[in-house]
């Protein structure tokens, strides 16, 4: 019977051990980054727009150059600048384009560029915080350009760019007049347990914040903000559940920051709220 038990004993150890060591080497290879922004190779070969742009490449690292477009108003002045975060899916080539119509109507101009190994840019995109660093060094030089500079700034964060949104919102708020996400969660944790429930790992979920980086806690960001912030997240979003959206506003500075509900698809209310939303980006560079 000792016997029995000293094996059991010493498999149990096994075990957790062999548990401990998975967990560790998942945390600190940053398995979890390469699923988060590995896009498969989702590449084209020259960018084309019937709308007013001006291309750039940005050398963020040795043989890696980031693909970034301005596009502009056709023939009215600029009233501001947005600097716009996209969903993970959404490269510059893509329905995008279309989403930014409304905006440059009433005199934006949007800057928004493609992560590594995205789009026409190149590198790996398999570490956060060297794609952290990517977005900081990128709105540095983007917030210098004479076309920019001495523009009212408002960050626009959507889906998974709302955590490079809040993030760049954090470490930069002195150059911004203000932050819009739209069906954004408060992190990587947190929205990692909700695909866990998805894939019918509900017993599972408790493993998720070992073995993912929290680099983006946008629910941890958003104290830090004082400039002008809206949330909008829809009640039936299927991809980034509402309550994420919650969190990060119940976390928030109440006397700058607003939360909007909306009835519509994930990250589509420019389409079926388009005047209140682009009244909303007019409000806040006014203020």
């Amino acid at each position: 019977m000792n016997k029995v038990l000293k094996i059991a004993k010493w498999l149990t150890l096994i075990i957790i051990s062999i548990l401990v060591l998975t967990i560790l080497f998942l945390r600190f290879s940053r398995f979890s980054d390469q699923m988060i922004y590995k896009m498969n190779g989702t590449h084209y070969i020259e960018f084309t727009s019937k709308l007013n742009y001006q291309e750039f490449y940005f050398n963020v690292d040795k043989d890696v150059k980031l693909h970034g477009v301005l596009f502009k108003p056709d023939s009215i002045e600029t009233i501001g600048t947005i600097f716009h975060y996209s969903g993970k899916g959404m490269h510059l080539m893509s329905s995008i384009q279309k989403s930014y119509k409304p905006l440059l109507k009433k005199g934006f101009q949007i800057f928004s560029f493609e992560r590594r190994n995205f789009g026409k840019s190149t590198g790996e995109a398999n570490n956060s915080l060297i794609l952290k660093k990517d977005a900081l060094f990128i709105f540095d030089k983007v917030t210098e350009m004479n076309d920019i500079k001495g523009k009212p700034i408002i960050i626009w964060g959507q889906s998974l760019g709302g955590a490079f949104a809040t993030m760049t919102a954090s470490q930069r708020q002195e150059k911004v007049k203000g932050l819009i996400l739209e069906g954004t969660f408060s992190s990587f944790p947190d929205i990692g347990k909700v695909y866990a429930r998805m894939l019918k790992l509900e017993n599972f979920k408790w493993i998720v914040p070992l073995i993912m980086n929290n680099d983006f806690p946008a629910e941890e960001e958003i104290k830090n903000l004082k400039i002008p912030t809206l949330i909008l997240h829809s009640k039936s979003d299927v991809q980034v559940p509402y309550q994420l959206g919650r969190n990060i506003y119940n976390a928030a500075n109440k006397t700058n920051t607003k939360f909007w509900d909306i009835e519509s698809k994930h990250i589509m209310a420019i389409y079926d709220y388009e005047d209140r939303y682009v009244e909303e980006f007019i409000k806040m560079i006014a203020l």
